[in-house]
C-alpha cells in the first residue's frame, strides 16, 4: 500500500513536476502525528525566512490535486490527505451520476480511522456507484449506541460531496469523534440520502462495529 499516481500524472511535460509534488506528500507522512501546523513547520525547519501563507496553501492545493489511485492508499495516507481537505475546504470535483434511484446494493459505506487521532476520530464516506441518480446533494448519517457504545460528540452528521472519486460519486464528513474508543461497540446507522432542497430522496439502515 502506497501513494501510486494515476497514469495522467506521468503526461509528457508532467512527470517531474508529479514527482516532486508526490515526494513532498511522502515527506510529509513521515510526519507523526499528522498536523498542518507540524507538516509547515517540518518545511520551514533552517530555512532563511518562513513560506508565505499563500505560497503554503497553494503547495498543499497542489499535492492534494494529484490523481492517486485510493485503493492503494494506507490509513495513515488517507489520513494525511483527510487532515490537508480539512484544512483546504476544496470544493468537490465534477459528478459522476446517472438516473436509478438509491438502493442499498449501488452504496457502500466506508469509515477511515484518523490516525493519531486522540479523540477517536473518523471519516464518514458514502460511495454512490455511476448510476445512481444525480439528485443526491448530501447524506444526513445517524448513528444509534449499542448496549455499553461510546456516545458520539455530535451527532447526527451531514457528509458532503467530493465529487467523482475513482469513479463512484462520494459524500464526506469529517470528522465523526466519540467520548472514548468505540473500537469493538456496535452501532445503528441511518443514511438519509437528500437533494438540495433538503427532500429525502432514500433512506438505509446499515449497521456496524468498530
Amino acid at each position: 500500500m502506497a501513494y501510486i499516481l494515476t497514469s495522467g500524472q506521468f503526461a509528457e511535460g508532467l512527470q517531474s513536476y508529479s514527482a516532486m509534488l508526490l515526494q513532498t506528500l511522502r515527506h510529509f507522512t513521515l510526519v507523526s502525528p499528522f498536523t498542518i501546523t507540524a507538516a509547515r513547520t517540518q518545511l520551514e525547519t533552517s530555512q532563511i525566512q518562513p513560506f508565505s501563507d499563500a505560497a503554503f496553501d497553494q503547495l498543499l492545493n497542489e499535492i492534494y490535486s494529484l490523481d492517486l489511485d485510493n485503493s492503494s492508499l494506507t490509513a495513515s495516507e488517507i489520513t494525511v490527505l483527510n487532515v490537508i481537505r480539512d484544512y483546504l475546504e476544496p470544493s468537490g470535483s465534477v459528478l459522476c451520476c446517472g438516473t436509478d434511484p438509491v438502493t442499498a446494493s449501488d452504496f457502500t459505506k466506508v469509515f477511515n480511522d484518523r490516525v493519531g487521532s486522540a479523540t477517536f476520530e473518523k471519516e464518514a464516506q458514502a460511495q454512490l456507484e455511476p448510476n445512481v441518480t444525480c439528485d443526491v446533494y448530501q447524506v444526513e448519517l445517524t448513528l444509534t449506541q449499542g448496549a455499553g457504545s461510546p456516545a458520539l460528540v455530535t451527532n447526527p452528521v451531514t457528509l458532503n460531496s467530493l465529487g467523482c472519486v475513482s469513479g463512484k460519486h462520494t459524500l464526506s464528513y469529517l470528522w465523526v469523534d466519540f467520548v472514548s474508543n468505540p473500537s469493538g461497540f456496535f452501532y445503528d446507522l441511518q443514511y438519509d440520502f437528500k437533494d438540495s432542497s433538503g427532500v429525502v430522496l432514500a433512506t438505509i439502515f446499515d449497521t456496524i462495529t468498530f
